[in-house]
């Protein structure tokens, strides 16, 4: 039986020293004075919002101690895989913020009237960064896309009376490493109609909705991988922070690989070895640049899930969402198995499979409109 530890002095420095001894097993190899810093934050911080009595009576020391550890698992592998010092070390990082600084002049180049010469010292970072990218990596389309944004950002600010000519030399230099002279028309921006868009989006969205089940049971039909390939291609049209798209899709259909999968998630037992394919959703660390994005993946992740599940329904495959809410080992676990690797976080699985003829769903009745909707 776990014995419950009232807060005393005695404790609280206990755990302090814990929290201390984890922390620097973290953060073995970053400088001293980063060390320091995160070290005596995080202390604080943690040691302060335990208050009075209250939490450790209410909750076992030793669960108190497991969570932290799993808290601790998602700021290492944070602080070991995002980008926040902007040291844009390998290819993917540096893509990634070329994609969210490009992205910054194509928002506002999308504004009703631009403010002219706006921010110019992220056109010159987006030069230098693609620059650097070219003479790396070589020519794609971040490169293609990123000179493309630049050379609408010059040909706004010309029509308007300003020539950056320190940019334009920037922008020749680009293209000149890419062997073109004219645009590939992948950054910018498009000119639309409110017409054209409501006469590609007149479908009956509330239907296709409400037709959307959770499925577990499936026909023992095959999935062509080509009909997972065109769902997957049109779930990447879902937002993203800045574009980065950090998010990725594993695919399981061999009957061996799905079930080992399927083994660690605990959601799926009775049905699971009915699907014919495992889709396991993750999203990439080294897309993210502050601490305040240390959530995002999640975010973006869930977004494009939903996306591709909806994807799946229109393709007239059954799917069900298997959650991924799992301790550190479980983690670990799966990603050795799956050769997922560390710098993804695992959003969750999508058991997918073609509907039999005739089969039965869980009702799974909503909230009222009152309850989700607060308008102030």
């Amino acid at each position: 039986m776990l014995v419950k530890i009232p807060l005393s002095i005695s404790s609280k420095q206990q755990l302090k020293t814990q929290i201390k001894a984890y922390l620097n097993r973290i953060v073995l190899g970053i400088s001293p004075k980063l060390h320091a810093r995160i070290s005596g934050f995080y202390i604080k911080r943690l040691i302060t919002n335990l208050k009075g009595d209250k939490i450790l009576n209410d909750i076992e020391y030793k669960d108190l101690e497991k969570l932290f550890k799993n808290y601790l698992y998602d700021f290492k592998r944070f602080l070991t895989w995002a980008v926040l010092d902007h040291d844009l070390h390998d290819k993917t990082s540096l893509k990634a913020y070329i994609t969210k600084e490009y992205h910054r002049i194509e928002k506002r180049l999308a504004f009703k009237e631009p403010r002219v010469g706006f921010r110019p010292e992220i056109a010159r970072g987006l030069a230098s960064k693609t620059k650097t990218y070219l003479e790396k990596y070589g020519a794609d389309d971040t490169i293609r896309t990123s000179t493309d944004c630049l050379e609408a950002y010059y040909g706004f600010n010309l029509r308007h009376g300003v020539d950056d000519a320190n940019l334009r030399k920037e922008i020749d230099s680009i293209k000149s490493g890419l062997n073109l002279i004219d645009t590939y028309n992948l950054g910018g921006t498009l000119e639309l109609t409110r017409e054209s868009v409501f006469e590609k989006a007149k479908i009956n969205l509330k239907d296709f909705f409400e037709s959307r089940y959770s499925i577990r049971d499936f026909s023992p039909e095959p999935v062509d991988r080509d009909l997972l390939k065109r769902a997957v291609s049109m779930a990447q049209k879902t937002p993203s922070v800045c574009n980065r798209q950090s998010s990725k899709v594993y695919l399981f259909d061999d009957e061996t690989l799905k079930n080992l999968v399927l083994q660690y998630q605990n959601g799926n037992k009775g049905f699971g070895d009915k699907a014919k394919a495992v889709l396991v959703v993750t999203s990439d660390l080294r897309h993210f640049f502050s601490i305040g994005e240390r959530y995002q993946g999640w975010i973006d992740g869930g977004m494009f899930s939903m996306s591709l599940v909806y994807a799946l329904h229109s393709l007239g495959l059954g799917t069900c969402c298997l959650n991924w809410s799992v301790e550190k080992h479980t983690d670990r676990a799966l990603k050795t198995a799956a050769g997922i690797d560390d710098y993804e976080s695992i959003i969750m699985m999508i058991a997918v499979g073609h509907l039999p003829e005739k089969f039965k769903v869980a009702k799974s009745s909503r909230k009222s409109l009152e309850e989700v909707l607060y308008i102030r």
